[in-house]
């Protein structure tokens, strides 16, 4: 995933849905550094990768099966 980019977070500390966010690094120390939107802002947050999940906003396309028929 390159970043920066947009993504949704799901994460242990906060329940519910996932959350909006900025990717900005993943950092080789066990964290991703996102900006966050929450109720009082945008917020610079470090999230542990071992406890939380990442998804990108931006649908990928699916690599089309090209089916040869010999005749």
């Amino acid at each position: 995933m390159e970043t920066p980019t947009e993504v949704l977070l799901y994460f242990d500390q906060i329940a519910g849905e996932a959350k909006r966010a900025r990717l900005l690094a993943i950092s080789p120390h066990g964290y991703y550094e996102v900006n966050l939107q929450t109720a009082g802002g945008l917020r610079r947050a470090l999230l542990p990768i071992a406890k939380t999940f990442v998804f990108s906003t931006e649908v990928e396309e699916a690599p089309g099966l090209a089916v040869e028929v010999e005749r």
